[in-house]
């Protein structure tokens, strides 16, 4: 973890790390990156069962946390996976 969800999210569809995790993002360090990181060929999977996006028009999302982890592949998902599938139980 680097600090800033962005950041450390944004190393995953750059290639540094093979994946991130975040536990309380907020829609604003995520919606942008979101769409960078499936241009880039990595995987975003939400840690919850609700669906992140695509948003609803009158909703408040300014304090709920979206757990997430990203992975560069497809294949890194079954390691990862385990690992923080806990997050989404808030």
């Amino acid at each position: 973890m680097l600090g800033v969800a962005t950041y450390n999210l944004l190393t995953v569809a750059a290639g540094a790390v093979l994946g991130g995790v975040e536990a309380t993002p907020k829609i604003w360090d995520i919606a942008a990156v979101w769409a960078i990181v499936q241009a880039a060929g990595g995987v975003w999977m939400p840690l919850e069962s609700e669906p992140i996006f695509p948003l609803q028009v009158g909703q408040n999302y300014g304090s709920r946390p979206y757990p997430t982890l990203v992975v560069s592949r497809a294949e890194l998902l079954p390691i990862f996976q385990p690992l923080v599938q806990f997050l989404g139980k808030f």
